[in-house]
């Protein structure tokens, strides 16, 4: 009953609803196919040769920072910095995956430090490095899978839960995938 009080709330007042209105144990429950579909992605080996490739470019934070910036303050006109990241071939087959899933709000794709490396759609930000769903994920290095708190998430303008899983290379975490998924898959599994 809780649960049904719950969605009806949500689809009223969706930005509204945070982490406490489901335990991690529920969450859990109720994505695990989307985790199992997170972790299959992230074994992609074109995501993990994208992420590879920008982690050779060793890039300086005050560099990921700069970045950051510029794709905060883009709005409407993307620079060709956002158009890159979301139109490269892995944010091309991301965009597949959300077009054709409509459990799935987005897809992105970041390095070893929380830049972006693919994205669709575009995120509201550039580097995932200080947020919890790449540190979680992340975890030095170490990697794990990390399910954040059902949230209106300000890229989609959608509340969601976002599933976080790290990219593997060689026994070791290089990055870290995240999918956006949709309340209403939420809702349809309740």
């Amino acid at each position: 009953m809780f649960r049904k009080l719950l969605f009806t709330y949500l689809l009223v007042i969706p930005g509204l609803v945070l982490a406490q209105d489901f335990s991690k144990e529920e969450l859990e429950d109720l994505l695990e196919v989307k985790v199992r579909y997170a972790r299959h992605m992230a074994f992609n080996p074109s995501i993990v040769r994208a992420v590879e490739s920008q982690n050779g470019q060793q890039l300086a934070l005050a560099e990921i920072k700069r970045r950051d910036e510029e794709w905060k303050n883009a709005g409407d006109n993307p620079t060709a910095l956002v158009r890159d990241i979301t139109g490269n071939s892995v944010a091309r087959y991301f965009q597949r995956r959300v077009e054709n899933n409509s459990a799935i709000d987005e897809v992105f794709l970041t390095d070893n430090q929380g830049a972006n490396v693919a994205a669709f759609p575009p995120t509201s930000d550039y580097w995932q490095g200080d947020e919890e769903k790449w540190t979680a994920s992340y975890n030095n290095g170490k990697g794990t899978v990390f399910i954040g708190p059902l949230e209106f998430d300000e890229s989609t303008q959608k509340t969601q839960v976002q599933i976080s899983a790290p990219i593997v290379s060689r026994d070791r975490t290089i990055g870290v995938l995240v999918l956006g998924v949709s309340v209403d898959y939420l809702k349809g599994k309740q």
